[in-house]
């Protein structure tokens, strides 16, 4: 037979590639390792080169391969175990596919993570040698690793599988990670070619079988929503591609459109809908094409993301614009969006609903009916123009209608502001005075229950694998992604523990973690995160080197500088927040500790959930190093210190001052003066503070406004190595060098756990985050219910972080705000709610706070229960929105305020610029409200 042979194949009789001392002759001599070490090691070899590989293995049988097999896995176990290299396996990454037996192990082998390379590296040759082998192997080997591919871009897993597909003439895989890297590399060809992607894309051997995939798997939006494609794209991208082979009639339109909606009803991630969202408009649908697909669209009204349901919403105002809706249709419609919170959308939807009743005059009562839906929303304005809304069409209405409206106006009565609801009331003849509402006194959460610790060496493997497992790599989106400190803990206080117990045994069972997680361990990624140094711990306690010989220029450095302990360039360390650095640097300096022989105690080992340590183990602990003869290690000592719980025992401080060692002294003397003093912490003002380049607005984004100072109580009581965290001098110069460092948003869960005893430090460290959440997402507010949580004084730290919070732009960050605020609300610590109040209208003021976003949170809190705590904030933070000149959402604030005082009871309060406020002329919401708040607090007898 003739003809074009699969790429990387060749017709029978053909001399393999290489034929020469180690190819033609190789067939008619003993095959041994030696001579395949000799191929492999070769300097006159690339690495990456296969073709002497594949000449050595040409027509050898299945018995001479299975005789090296023992020699081949001593090799990759001496390999792994031995050398310095990332990847010390590449050499062997052909050898394994010649001599393993059967597919299962082939694919294994070929999707270990300590092969993986961003280049390709001669796939073709691997079909030859499994064609050579035996052809029945390839599709088996091809659906296994297409299954087991990773979500992402790294590696080259994909080009195996594709060479294998295409040698073999397989059917295209379409498993999560073949189309999503398929996807990569086809915009990878294109923006390097000047060519549109509709042209690539019409010729891709993949794009008919992967199509119906774009629309079935979880992360395609994502990479539908590249920048190339976005609103500033130079050229179409995959949107405008697809519409335009839709267009062509290169691919079924409806296809497409069904699929888009298909996956917009399916759900996923804001961010990663977006992408469908734009390819949705470039399809441009018809009148007859939404028509055909109303129910899709009214499905989607309810529960999808605000930008979602807004494609929803114009789809069908579009099909009744057109006379192609009916009027029980647009009823369902309201329902579902009045239901909503985004005003943006409830503003529409009354639009909507007022044309829509003058078009279906019929339907008048049922349509008008259903804006009573806007009762329950929390924003005033809404209920007032939904009331204003149905006092304008109601009396034209027939007898029966107007008594269908009335009824759903009585039914809904209730939820309206007190401030609406007479003017509701009188539409059906009623006074409206509101009914005594029973409410549920806050009461402190439930303290957290510290989990047992870690019993067995296999227990220890299975935490260690399922934190690493759940660690995603750079190309991955970290949001979401939370580091657990209690199983950091854990696992820090297990690996001491069996090292001390049996260092082999821990060296062989921590083994396979190397290979399965080996761009973790061996510092690849992660190195300025917690999972890089747990990654390290595991690397130390199983003798790999990590990179740049970390390992060894460390060995016996226990008392290292920080940027000793941290890999990376010391500039780079330094960028890196001090409570993250700190966290780190102690971190690493346990992967020390499993790299040298001799072990002792865990000192700073947590005994509750709250971070704080057992005194009487300290000492005990400290007494157990001073009778072996070793130091114990330095920022182990020093974190303890920092866990030291407030009622120490007299006895503990006694047996304390009976210790010799120097650390043993310094402990002595921390216990004696009752633990770290707590820092000082205050407020300062810092003008462009940062500035980062914002794409939803278009622009650069500075950051400026108050941030909180740290300085020590007692610089005698700090242990220096955590200087830098009780040293917040000047958080605009932190957070402008924080800003260029790798990201610490997922650990700064573990960050409570460093300070048990002085939360106002770590909530000032978090101001600088939740300070860029105004204009983007912060990963700190989730930290604040852990910090409300937490123990120690309540200052400008925790107010700063708390006020950035409740105005953040994510809904998430938000929710953690409120989330503490009701929580130190059900505690009775210390808390100074004006001085908050106060911090967020000096953030509205120089910061571009929002008002609207701060008083839906505080709205949230007060129907939580923290009433009180609520108000208290309001009566600081009016004065300042009463004196500036943004008033975007001063009624709501008024509104707010008038609810939780009359609720709280307060009396005889003076507001600056209230009374001025409500002695205006005019009926404007906010001289309303304002006149409302006055007669509650007891200013105005009328």
């Amino acid at each position: 037979m003739t003809g074009t042979t699969p790429t990387g194949t060749r017709p029978t009789g053909t001399p393999p590639t290489g034929a020469g001392p180690t190819g033609g002759a190789s067939a008619r001599e003993p095959l041994t390792w030696e001579r395949v070490l000799a191929v492999v090691d070769d300097p006159g070899r690339h690495v990456d080169d296969p073709a002497p590989i594949v000449a050595l293995f040409a027509g050898r049988t299945e018995a001479e391969r299975r005789a090296l097999l023992p020699a081949y896995k001593e090799a990759v176990r001496t390999r792994r175990d031995g050398r310095p290299e990332v990847r010390p396996l590449r050499p062997l990454r052909h050898v394994g596919v010649a001599l393993l037996g059967g597919p299962a192990g082939i694919a294994q082998w070929l999707l270990r993570e300590d092969m993986t390379w961003p280049e390709k590296f001669g796939q073709e040759a691997i079909y030859t040698i499994l064609a050579e082998r035996d052809p029945a192997w390839t599709p088996d080997i091809a659906t296994r690793m297409a299954a087991r591919l990773p979500l992402d871009p790294w590696g080259n897993q994909w080009h195996v599988v594709d060479a294998l597909v295409r040698g073999a003439g397989l059917p295209t895989p379409t498993t999560p990670g073949f189309v999503l890297r398929w996807m990569f590399e086809v915009g990878g060809r294109w923006r390097g070619s000047g060519r549109p992607l509709a042209e690539h894309l019409a010729a891709d051997r993949y794009f008919p079988d992967l199509l119906p995939a774009l629309f079935e798997v979880a992360g395609v939006g994502q990479n539908l929503d590249t920048p190339t494609g976005g609103p500033n794209a130079l050229r179409p991208g995959w949107d405008t591609a697809l519409a335009a082979l839709a267009d062509a009639g290169t691919i079924e339109r409806d296809v497409v459109l069904d699929g888009c909606l298909s996956r917009l009803l399916r759900g996923e991630r804001p961010g990663a809908l977006r992408g469908f969202i734009r390819l949705h408009e470039a399809l441009a649908p018809t009148d007859d094409e939404l028509a055909a697909r109303v129910d899709g669209y009214l499905r989607l009204l309810p529960d999808a993301p605000s930008p979602v349901a807004a494609l929803a919403q114009a789809a069908l105002r579009r099909v009744d614009a057109a006379d192609r809706l009916d009027p029980e249709r647009i009823a369902e419609a309201s329902r579902s969006v009045l239901f909503r919170a985004e005003k943006t959308l409830v503003r529409a939807q009354l639009t909507w609903l007022g044309t829509a009743i003058k078009r279906h005059p019929a339907h008048a009562g049922t349509l008008l009916a259903t804006a009573c839906t806007t009762f329950g929303s929390t924003a005033g304005d809404l209920q007032e123009r939904a009331v204003a809304l149905i006092a304008k069409h109601v009396r034209a209405l027939p007898p029966d209608q107007v008594d269908l409206v009335l009824t759903e106006v009585r039914d809904a009565l209730p939820m309206l502001g007190d401030a609406i609801r007479p003017e509701a009331a009188a539409l059906i003849g009623e006074s409206g005075a509101p009914e005594p509402e029973f409410v549920i006194p806050l009461g402190p959460p439930p303290a957290r229950e510290l989990p047992p610790p870690i019993a067995s060496m296999a227990e220890l493997v299975e935490e260690l694998a399922v934190f690493f497992g759940s660690t995603p790599n750079p190309w991955v989106n970290p949001h979401g992604q939370a580091t657990d400190p209690l199983a950091v803990e854990r696992i820090v206080a297990a690996l001491l523990r069996e090292h001390a117990r049996d260092r082999q045994a821990l060296h062989t069972a921590l083994l396979p973690l190397t290979e399965q997680h080996g761009h973790i361990v061996h510092q690849d990624w992660f190195a300025q995160q917690v999972r890089g140094a747990v990654g390290a711990m595991v690397a130390a306690a199983t003798g790999h080197g990590g990179r740049q010989g970390w390992f060894r220029s460390l060995f016996g450095k226990g008392d290292a500088a920080e940027h000793d302990l941290i890999p990376g360039e010391k500039r780079d360390i330094e960028r890196i927040a001090p409570p993250q650095r700190f966290l780190l640097a102690r971190l690493y300096e346990v992967g020390t500790r499993l790299r040298v022989p001799h072990s002792g105690p865990y000192l700073a080992e947590i005994a509750d959930a709250s971070g704080f340590v057992d005194p009487e183990a300290l000492v005990a602990g400290l007494e157990t190093w001073e009778a072996s003869g070793h130091s114990p290690w330095r920022r182990d000592v020093d974190q303890a210190l920092l866990r030291l719980p407030f009622d120490l025992d007299p006895a503990s401080i006694a047996r304390a001052h009976r210790l010799a060692s120097p650390a043993g002294l310094r402990v002595a003397r921390t216990m004696a003066a009752g633990g770290p003093a707590p820092a000082l912490v205050g407020r300062g003002r810092f003008d462009r503070i940062h500035r980062a380049y914002s794409a939803p607005k278009g622009g650069w984004v500075h950051s400026d406004g108050p941030l909180a100072t740290v300085v020590p109580g007692d610089p005698d009581t700090v242990p220096e190595t955590a200087r830098a965290v009780y040293g917040l001098a000047d958080p605009g110069a932190t957070a402008r060098s924080s800003a260029w460092s790798e990201d610490s948003g997922p650990d700064l869960h573990c960050w409570p756990l460093l300070l048990p005893r002085d939360r106002d430090v770590i909530a000032a460290h978090l101001a600088i985050c939740t300070q860029r959440g105004i204009d983007g997402t912060s990963r700190g507010a989730e930290v604040l219910p852990a910090l409300a949580e937490s123990f120690g004084p309540l200052g400008p730290g925790m107010s700063l972080a708390m006020a950035y919070a409740l105005g953040a732009q994510a809904a998430e960050d938000r929710t953690g705000a409120v989330d503490a605020f009701v929580t130190l609300s059900a505690r009775d610590d210390a808390w100074d709610t004006a001085a908050l109040g106060r911090d967020l209208g000096e953030a509205v003021r120089t910061r571009g706070l929002k008002t609207t976003r701060v008083v839906a949170s505080l709205r949230d809190a007060a129907r939580a229960g923290a009433t009180g705590t609520v108000w208290g904030t309001l009566s600081g933070f009016l004065p300042d929105l009463l004196a500036g000149t943004k008033a975007t959402g001063l009624g709501d604030v008024l509104a707010l305020a008038a609810e939780t005082a009359a609720g709280s009871g307060a009396r005889g309060v003076s507001i600056p610029g209230l009374a001025e406020l409500a002695d205006r002329k005019g009926s404007s919401r906010a001289v309303v409200e304002a006149r409302r708040l006055r007669k509650v607090l007891g200013g105005d007898p009328g």
